[in-house]
């Protein structure tokens, strides 16, 4: 007997798919469109939900996957004439290759674009006129929590470590020193534009040029959070 499917509300999946095309920029159109969705998805969750592993390096529990076939149903592009129930747990390895934790965590954080939502007015930053106020080890937020931010912890005078992150550049326990941070400029209908960290030194001209001239694909790394 097949697992019975849980009803899935068709506006969130309809979102869900159409956040994946906007962030992967697969042109699903093109030849092999679905392949390189499938290898974005699971390279994605790989990298976003490592698996745990033993400590001679084998996996624990074998992640979710989903095909192509799985995908090209869920688009319409197969077997568009039979009637479809998504699987909770395929929806939720598309969720995670896009930072959330499993499908419901989607459905309850995940902020469609036509919401009028204004993402430079729920943005929660700090520069550094406030840093004197902060005490030696006290966390702050850093973005627009629950949906995309980092927790940093304040180690002195400009110095701040990732303690937790969500959907952005950083790793835990990755140390820099800041002036600041700022938005960077947004593109492509993204809700929650990248934050970048400001330099904390005025001759350090090639990252400031970088800020000024912003371009997500050939940025420093070092300045996005």
């Amino acid at each position: 007997m097949g697992k019975k499917r849980i009803p899935v509300d068709k506006k969130q999946f309809e979102a869900l798919k159409n956040e994946l095309e906007r962030v992967s920029g697969i042109d699903l159109s093109s030849d092999n469109a679905y392949y390189d969705l499938c290898d974005y998805i699971k390279k994605q969750n790989d990298i976003k939900f490592p698996p745990s592993k033993y400590e001679d390096g084998s996996i624990v529990q074998q992640p979710e996957t989903i095909s192509v076939d799985t995908l090209r149903r869920y688009w319409g592009d197969k077997d568009a004439d039979k009637q479809m129930t998504p699987d909770v747990g395929k929806l939720s390895f598309i969720a995670r290759a896009l930072g959330y934790k499993d499908w419901g965590t989607f459905c309850h954080e995940h902020i469609q674009p036509d919401t009028g939502f204004d993402a430079e007015k729920g943005f929660n930053g700090m520069d550094y006129f406030k840093f004197s106020s902060l005490c030696e080890n006290e966390i702050i937020c850093i973005g627009w929590y629950p949906q995309k931010y980092c927790r940093l912890k304040f180690l002195g005078e400009y110095s701040f470590e990732v303690v937790e992150v969500r959907r952005m550049k950083s790793e835990v326990g990755r140390r820099f020193e800041t002036s600041g941070f700022r938005l960077a400029p947004t593109s492509g209908g993204d809700i929650f534009p990248e934050v970048i960290i400001e330099p904390l030194y005025e001759y350090q001209e090639e990252l400031w040029n970088a800020i000024e001239n912003f371009n997500i694909e050939t940025c420093p790394q070092e300045i996005l959070l």
